[in-house]
């Protein structure tokens, strides 16, 4: 796999090109391209941080791993699946992706919550999709996305779609740099890959994003912890 390094306001890190990509995506942009992990906050700072309602692994629990281990461990769950799917409960440090909460409303102006965003995305994800593979698939809803901070919002969201031959429910992804300020840009939508064989099943396990009723319910992430966009922005369309 190509690796390209560049420097994050956090840190350094590299950004990787998607697994199964030929060399024509390399020239798509760099929306293509796979952020690593980089630590915003470890259990080691001596002063106390906000932490989310995602992280909730102690100090007690197994496994015990060091500030360098858990970012090993993320990044290693970041290549198996290019993002999309964390177990977030594997950590105590705070990374630079997250778990959207479905019912909150973080990215968008109230009365509206995240999760119509999300089906607005993955509405026009599968109909762009469905034109370019000339299929038919009918979006049914947001099972679980996450998101990090990229000249925007970059959402990594899997959903359900029917698909009428089969009349079966079926798991897409979809990857979109929301932007509050300009275009946002469909990056790809695809069924989900098979999952690959665990690194570690103890200690990394099956590589999952935290469940839909925690998705839905848990309160915001902090916006001063992962630079989330201010307050009251406006929505953008996504024509």
């Amino acid at each position: 796999m190509c690796i390209y390094k560049s420097l994050h306001f956090g840190g350094s890190f590299t950004l990787r090109h998607c697994d199964g990509s030929s060399e024509e995506d390399v020239n798509k942009g760099w929306t293509w391209w796979v952020e690593d992990a980089f630590l915003v906050h470890s259990p080691d700072e001596p002063q106390p941080w906000y932490k989310p309602w995602y992280i909730t692994k102690t100090e007690e629990d197994e496994p015990k791993l060091t500030t360098d281990e858990e970012i090993d461990l993320m990044n290693e769950q970041i290549d198996a699946s290019e993002g999309f799917d964390i177990d977030y409960k594997l950590f105590r440090c705070l990374f630079n992706y997250h778990p959207v909460v479905f019912d909150d409303d973080q990215f968008v102006e109230p009365p509206e919550t995240n999760v119509d965003l999300l089906n607005r995305l993955c509405e026009r994800s599968i109909d762009d999709y469905n034109q370019e593979n000339k299929t038919e698939y009918e979006f049914v809803k947001p099972l679980y996305a996450n998101f990090h901070m990229s000249s925007g919002i970059m959402f990594l969201i899997t959903f359900e779609v029917k698909d009428p031959v089969d009349n079966l429910a079926k798991e897409f992804q979809a990857r979109i740099r929301y932007s509050f300020v300009s275009k946002s840009d469909f990056v790809f939508c695809r069924p989900k890959p098979s999952p690959e064989v665990s690194t570690d099943g103890d200690s990394v396990g099956e590589a999952v994003s935290i469940d839909e009723d925690s998705v839905g319910k848990g309160s915001s992430t902090d916006e001063e912890s992962i630079g989330v966009a201010q307050e009251n922005v406006k929505k953008l369309g996504l024509e």
